[in-house]
């Protein structure tokens, strides 16, 4: 294949949402990296431009992520569910996601400082990556295998 499938679109809303975990699973493989760069080389500007790209990519595509779900995909979600067991299901990941939501904003808070730090030239490490990884793959796998589907 010479041309990587294109993005999905407005018409297709679960696979742009889905595209959103893709790039967040880059960037949570970056940042994993760069927790390894900084260890052994320091905050050159490698990790200068890193950072910034995983501080924009957050800071702004990750409230906008979070809204799209509970603004959009839970209120839909709750329409189409058919039976009491959905419905119930649709109120459990709706707490969950909820839940999850503000403890990644809570993670984020701390790692966005150590990367504005590291992008500063002033820090060296981000001690807060790996939780702030964990928690993003543990909700986009969630999301991936018991939302989308319903």
């Amino acid at each position: 294949m010479l041309f990587p499938t294109p993005a999905s679109g407005f018409d297709d809303p679960l696979g742009m949402l889905a595209g959103c975990h893709r790039r967040i699973a880059g960037f949570c493989d970056t940042l994993e990296r760069l927790v390894t760069h900084l260890e052994s080389v320091g905050a050159d500007s490698e990790a200068r431009d890193a950072a910034q790209r995983i501080y924009t990519y957050f800071d702004k595509a990750g409230p906008q992520h979070h809204a799209d779900e509970e603004v959009d995909l839970l209120p839909l979600l709750r329409q189409r569910a058919r039976t009491k067991a959905e419905a119930s299901a649709v109120a459990d990941w709706a707490a969950r996601i909820g839940a999850e939501h503000l403890a990644q904003d809570k993670a984020w808070r701390h790692l966005r400082e150590e990367l504005q730090a590291v992008i500063e030239g002033h820090g060296a490490a981000v001690p807060s990556a790996s939780a702030f990884v964990a928690l993003q793959r543990e909700h986009y796998r969630f999301e991936d295998v018991e939302v989308f589907p319903l």
